[in-house]
């Protein structure tokens, strides 16, 4: 029983860890989490007699009782999803894996930190009175350019986004540069927490490394990106059913187990009496 109620609450993560996946199939930028699992403590009870020894027989002698399993971690998969036409001129689509934008975000104690993501859906938000625009992402955080914050007057016609990471304007007969978006590569992605909002953040206090250590900046020669797109996630539909399916169907497995072991002991209780 024990055993049971230690597997449906780990069961319940996995279930949980699926859904969340369907639930973001159509976020842009949305990478699935994988969830993996290992044994708990086991011990293994050997054979007493010593004949059983000589016994033809395919498994190991004696009898394994085991403690049940724990989610040991999650793991972010990276493949690159599909990439999108959406012909908006501020949409972009990371074009390699491990590649990230870099917002600036707050955390979960409300301080601005440097976060991740691979959602290039990006809007234009006025400031300092409407004299100027910032280049935001879609949760309005602002995305970080090689100098900073990118922040461009508004007196501009056109303005969009090219394949090679920068920001152009145009204003009549003239075209400009007025930025170039910064993307870092992340070649260790399971040290990537999620920060909700298709965000990612890097806890460098608890990996106890440096951030510049995993966090390497793309030169803006080597940037490419897909203009006018979008990355879809990389959800596979038919596999997080199975998984939803196969989770559901070992949940109730462990659940019967528990009424069996229950009627069991209430069966033993009334012979006592």
């Amino acid at each position: 029983m024990y055993n049971a109620a230690t597997m449906m609450n780990q069961l319940q993560h996995r279930m949980d860890q699926s859904a969340n996946n369907l639930s973001n199939m159509n976020t842009h930028g949305y990478k699935a989490r994988q969830s993996n699992f290992s044994s708990l403590m086991f011990q293994q009870i050997d054979n007493m007699l010593r004949f059983d020894a000589d016994s033809p027989r395919m498994t190991p002698e004696g009898i394994r009782v085991g403690s049940g399993a724990k989610l040991a971690h999650t793991n972010i998969l990276m493949d690159q999803g599909t990439i999108q036409t959406t012909d908006r001129p501020l949409d972009v689509a990371i074009e390699h894996a491990n590649q990230f934008f870099v917002v600036n975000a707050p955390n979960a104690n409300g301080e601005t930190e440097q976060q991740y993501t691979r959602a290039g859906n990006f809007y234009l938000q006025p400031v300092n009175d409407n004299e100027q625009v910032m280049l935001t992402d879609s949760n309005g955080n602002p995305v970080q350019g090689n100098d900073g914050p990118i922040i461009i007057d508004h007196t501009f016609d056109q303005i969009e986004i090219t394949a090679d990471g920068r920001l152009e304007t145009t204003t009549g007969d003239q075209r400009e540069t007025v930025a170039n978006i910064q993307l870092v590569q992340i070649d260790l992605p399971r040290t990537l927490e999620n920060a909700g909002g298709g965000n990612y953040r890097l806890d460098a206090e608890g990996l106890g490394v440096p951030v510049d250590e995993i966090v390497t900046g793309i030169p803006a020669e080597a940037v490419t990106l897909h203009t006018r797109s979008l990355e879809a996630s990389n959800v596979n539909f038919a596999q997080e059913m199975t998984r939803m399916i196969e989770s559901q169907r070992a949940y109730s497995l462990n659940s019967q187990s528990i009424t069996l072991g229950d009627q069991m002991m209430g069966l033993i209780n009334s012979m006592r009496s």
